[in-house]
């Protein structure tokens, strides 16, 4: 079953951040195929912190991601969220999944990815407006504040791409 998120995402949008960010979460967990095995869980009280990607590719969908993961052997998509070029945000794990994207930090880490090659052309102005919202969504489910990382800050890659700059969130 789809749950969309865009009015708590909203409302929590104005408690923390004090702005109005209106973004609609499209939960399509269920629909997207899987590995073997499933994902070990965790607490929302044991989050820590966001984790940004990129796809490293110019066009990609939830299903194609969770596909190539699948190939590698884990359970199912390596994200939690993912932001297509639109804005489009699809929830692709429960936040309680320690799925894999940051290897040592995956079991206090919520790892975003945004569709494109961030090292070749930015983010959409829709793609940064959603990984706003989503931000704020995440920290007002887990109810504290997060940290704010690329994947790049804790592990030698280029990810989220040299285009991304966190700074501007």
């Amino acid at each position: 079953m789809k749950r969309v998120w865009w009015i708590v995402a909203a409302l929590t949008a104005l408690a923390i951040g004090g702005t109005m960010t209106t973004i609609k979460i499209d939960n399509i967990v269920a629909s997207l195929p899987k590995g073997k095995g499933a994902y070990k869980r965790r607490t929302l009280s044991s989050i820590t912190g966001i984790v940004v990607h990129h796809s490293a590719a110019d066009s990609g969908t939830p299903t194609a991601i969770a596909n190539y993961h699948i190939s590698r052997g884990w359970p199912g998509i390596g994200y939690h969220f993912v932001i297509s070029h639109d804005g489009t945000v699809n929830q692709t794990n429960d936040l309680e999944s320690i799925s894999y994207h940051v290897g040592y930090y995956n079991t206090t880490y919520v790892g975003i990815c945004l569709i494109g090659h961030l090292s070749k052309h930015p983010p959409t102005p829709q793609q940064m407006d959603s990984l706003r919202g989503v931000i704020k969504h995440v920290k007002s489910v887990v109810g504290k504040d997060l940290v704010l990382k690329g994947h790049r800050d804790l592990a030698a890659t280029e990810c989220p791409g040299k285009m991304m700059d966190l700074k501007k969130l």
